[in-house]
């Protein structure tokens, strides 16, 4: 007789239909034979039953497989492949092979094969896929409406709450900036096919500005991150004399990007010191999207230490719902 294997969908429904007939005071025997299965198997997928449930219908095994080959360094592969599409710089699967052979030199040593399809993988279990390039967004302007408004509804009754105060309502986000911001439009002659312009030589230099707002209009100090060691010459030579040090919060970052690291040092930098103001028993919210640097284990950690509760804007969301996106 040939082995029969199920979807976790039917196994699901076997162990659905297993309860009601239980309760009609049905043995376990008599209900696995009218499958064609053994009781055992239908113990364990009840043993199972939340990991059937949310595991995809039409597999047939729960596991998820072998640990990926890039595991270890998914976080710093994928923050950096974020950053890159968030400023706009097409990306391929190569990109991401040779990022993967930077963070772990090892890597090129598999074939051409295994790399494409280890990073392949690792960009399906992220949701990262290759799209055509639109400037538009593809999804219906109605659904994103719709999403909101249902976030809205969740999120009204708990900033209105009687003991929220509107100076512990928080809003999140980076940008980044360029060192020299070069006008890309200038006065010129009707009818002239060439219209020139200047540039400096570091007018692609860029650091990164993270910027926080109360409800109330409080505008805390801004973190900025710029390229270079944590521990390197510009944040322990240059930093300490930079006049606006008072200001501003500063920070470096190999590629002057946000990251796990540097979320953790804006937490102890900006909202620390902003949270002195706040009497015992007072909660603090922090709304912030859902870009991965701002939800690490350990930046959620820290929030919950200095009783700050982070809520995730939906993604595609921000423009309608983001204080700091909303002009």
């Amino acid at each position: 007789m040939a082995r029969k294997r199920l979807t976790n969908g039917q196994k699901l429904q076997i162990v659905r239909d297993c309860e009601q007939r239980l309760a009609n005071n049905e043995s376990l025997r008599s209900i696995a034979r009218s499958y064609g299965l053994q009781g055992k198997q239908i113990r364990n997928w009840r043993d199972k039953q939340l990991l059937l449930a949310n595991t995809k219908s039409t597999k047939k095994s729960t596991s998820r497989g072998a640990k990926g080959r890039l595991q270890e360094y998914e976080d710093e592969i994928m923050t950096w492949a974020f950053y890159q599409r968030d400023a706009g710089v097409p990306l391929a699967y190569k990109h991401l092979v040779i990022k993967a052979g930077q963070v772990w030199p090892e890597f090129r040593n598999l074939s051409e094969s295994q790399q494409y399809h280890t990073v392949r993988r690792l960009c399906q279990r992220n949701k990262f896929a290759i799209r055509r390039i639109t400037h538009t967004s593809q999804t219906d302007p109605n659904e994103m409406v719709l999403e909101a408004q249902n976030w809205l509804a969740i999120m009204r009754p708990i900033v209105s709450a009687p003991d929220v105060q509107q100076k512990f309502i928080l809003n999140m986000d980076q940008t980044p900036m360029f060192l020299s911001m070069c006008p890309h439009s200038s006065l010129n002659l009707q009818g002239e096919r060439t219209v020139n312009g200047r540039r400096t030589t570091d007018s692609g230099s860029r650091f990164t500005v993270t910027c926080t707002v109360s409800a109330n209009g409080d505008m805390l100090k801004p973190f900025l991150i710029f390229k270079g060691e944590r521990t390197g010459r510009i944040a322990t030579r240059e930093f300490p004399t930079n006049p606006y040090r008072e200001q501003v919060a500063l920070c470096c970052q190999k590629k002057a990007w946000q990251d796990g690291v540097n979320m953790e040092d804006y937490v102890d930098k900006i909202l620390v010191p902003y949270l002195q103001e706040k009497a015992n028993g007072v909660p603090c919210l922090l709304l912030m999207d859902d870009f991965s640097a701002h939800w690490t284990d350990d930046v959620k950690d820290r929030l919950e230490e200095i009783g700050i509760t982070p809520y995730k804007i939906p993604p595609g969301c921000t423009y309608l719902v983001q204080p700091l996106d909303v002009h």
